[in-house]
């Protein structure tokens, strides 16, 4: 898809308003994440809605940004942990263990989940007349708009959905090619995980503005990388994630590193809320937005073409 050309004219700041507008979005056509936790509305405009259950957590992320409120009969018990982002909201409903037989007393009709795992769940929910929907099993910011149309198409929010999924294009047509200029990131996660090109979190850094160590190394995909190569080939600065997620011992011991310390006494280091992106959902817009404001905010030039 073509990038328009009065978006190259600038900065990286149009890609992250794009961005803004398309989280504004997320919370708009469900329900606001800054109402908090409220209890379902009764039935109403929603009563001709099917009931729809999500199993796991991304499957959670979708139904809730695209869902009406009263549709909603169950969600997974992760809806309510570190990485949602929306946890206050997902308290007020039903939480389900992804069993078939949670998701018969739930009342759904539609089930949403990932595109792999819980066979033996999916068959029986077929059984008693759920219908079950699986997510695509793409990996990158680009398969965001179909799993929008997907998962809207299945609950009855089509329109929701396909306004949720232009939006998403909007903002992966803005996003630039990488360009020499563009600052250096290196990704971590707690354990050392990093991302490479053909990831979500490469699509991400990308289209806030950065470089992708892991890519210049050419290691695509996930995997890991360890301190001793950022030494040798030292970035710009660096992206952590999941530091909130995940236990203490962990990020203890990534800062208490002495080749870490030393790498990020004169090198900025960034965070992104690990509930942005555990996998390809809307919310990798967010991720976006956070990511550009950081690199604003550290002092890092706008790029240019």
């Amino acid at each position: 898809m073509p990038t328009p050309p009065h978006i190259l004219s600038g900065s990286r700041l149009p890609v992250a308003a794009l961005a803004l507008v398309l989280t504004l979005a997320v919370a708009g056509l469900g329900t606001a994440v800054a109402e908090g936790p409220a209890a379902p509305p009764a039935a109403g405009s929603s009563a001709t809605l099917p009931r729809v259950a999500s199993v796991g957590l991304c499957a959670d992320h979708y139904v809730l940004a695209l869902a009406d409120p009263g549709q909603i009969a169950s969600l997974s018990r992760e809806a309510v942990g570190p990485l949602s982002p929306q946890r206050d909201r997902a308290a007020a409903y039903p939480l389900n263990r992804g069993s078939a037989e949670d998701l018969l007393m739930s009342g759904a009709e539609v089930v949403v989940m990932r595109s792999w795992g819980a066979a033996a769940t999916a068959a029986m929910a077929e059984r008693f007349g759920m219908r079950v929907v699986r997510l695509g099993d793409g990996d990158r910011l680009a398969d965001l708009p179909a799993n929008l149309r997907l998962v809207g198409d299945a609950i009855g929010r089509a329109d929701a959905g396909e306004a949720m999924a232009q939006a998403a294009e909007r903002l992966i047509a803005a996003v630039p090619p990488q360009r020499p200029g563009d600052p250096v990131a290196a990704y971590l996660g707690p354990a050392g995980g990093t991302a490479g090109p053909g990831t979500f979190v490469d699509d991400v850094l990308v289209a806030a503005g950065l470089g992708n160590l892991t890519g210049e190394l050419g290691r695509p995909g996930w995997g890991h990388i360890d301190l001793e190569t950022m030494v040798l080939t030292p970035p710009d600065l660096f992206v952590l994630s999941f530091f909130d997620t995940t236990r203490p011992s962990l990020t203890v011991a990534l800062a208490r590193h002495s080749v870490f310390r030393d790498l990020a006494v004169d090198m900025p280091v960034l965070t992104v809320p690990g509930a942005y992106w555990p996998c390809t959902s809307p919310h990798l817009v967010d991720a976006v937005a956070h990511l550009a404001g950081e690199l604003d905010e550290a002092g890092f030039p706008a790029a240019t073409p």
